[in-house]
């Protein structure tokens, strides 16, 4: 019996993994850190960080719990999560952002996981590898390796988060729809009742769940969402900053400068000339 019950388990990570969706999105290697000086805190991005610390100290702050990022460790930060750093000593490490709807639906990646570097000399590898081909790709196959090398430095994260998950679990994401209907929509008008209509809440329940959920209401999640698309689009496009307004559900130019420099300190512009990704 133990036997017939071990098969179906891996059968149902086989399936959940074999449909996992991730797409990186930016990777690089940031050296003597002393502070983020344009995002000193972050508002439930929508992407993963894989972070590799090499040398330095910085704490990264959550509501409830504040972790030490130093080398001899490796760390996964959740999505969609609020979190503010603060640095310690001069920092030097690598850093991978990724994306993954999947992955959302699991309640234990809702949290930083930090995992033992257990051979350092093969990890750092790994970081230098996905970073140099992030900058070099330009083919389909450079890409699909790309992901492999991400899925492979993700793996023991996984194992970790799905320990002791039920395949109910990973079949169901409360507001897995509704968040699917969001990233699909940035360039339209979202209506409130369209996704609360989704999970069957009621008005008031749906608005307090959603904020305990991702630390902001509905609203502002949604504005989040769409200056995160924007950012993106500054790192990887050369649309013009109107275009990328337009994409990103924001008909007016100037309301999309103020609100952009509302949540990132800078214009569209200053940010994209910037040349530094967070």
């Amino acid at each position: 019996m133990s036997n017939n019950s071990n098969a179906k388990l891996c059968l149902v990570w086989h399936t959940f993994l074999g449909s996992l969706d991730l797409k990186v999105i930016a990777a690089r290697f940031s050296e003597n850190v002393r502070g983020w000086r344009m995002h000193p805190s972050f508002s439930g991005d929508n992407f993963y960080r894989l972070y590799l610390p090499v040398k330095g100290l910085f704490n990264l702050h959550y509501e409830e719990n504040t972790y030490a990022v130093e080398p001899s460790n490796v760390y996964l930060l959740p999505s969609q999560t609020p979190f503010s750093y603060e640095p310690i000593t001069p920092s030097s490490h690598f850093w991978i952002h990724f994306v993954s709807r999947q992955l959302r639906m699991l309640p234990t990646m809702k949290q930083l996981i930090r995992l033992p570097v257990k051979n350092e000399k093969k990890l750092l590898n790994a970081f230098r590898a996905v970073v140099h081909r992030v900058s070099q790709a330009r083919t389909i196959p450079e890409d699909i390796e790309i992901r492999n090398c991400v899925f492979s430095l993700l793996a023991p994260f996984l194992e970790q988060a799905l320990q002791n998950i039920t395949p109910d679990c990973i079949a169901k994401g409360r507001f897995a729809e509704v968040l699917d209907y969001i990233d699909e929509h940035l360039g339209e008008q979202i209506e409130s009742e369209t996704l609360r209509a989704m999970t069957l809440l009621s008005r008031a329940d749906f608005s307090s769940l959603f904020r305990r959920t991702f630390g902001v209401p509905p609203k502002q999640y949604i504005s989040l969402r769409r200056i995160t698309q924007a950012k993106r689009l500054l790192w990887r496009s050369k649309l013009s900053v109107k275009e990328i307004a337009e994409c990103c559900g924001y008909e007016n130019k100037y309301f999309f400068y103020r609100i952009f420099k509302k949540y990132t300190k800078h214009t569209p512009s200053e940010y994209r000339n910037s040349g530094i990704m967070d």
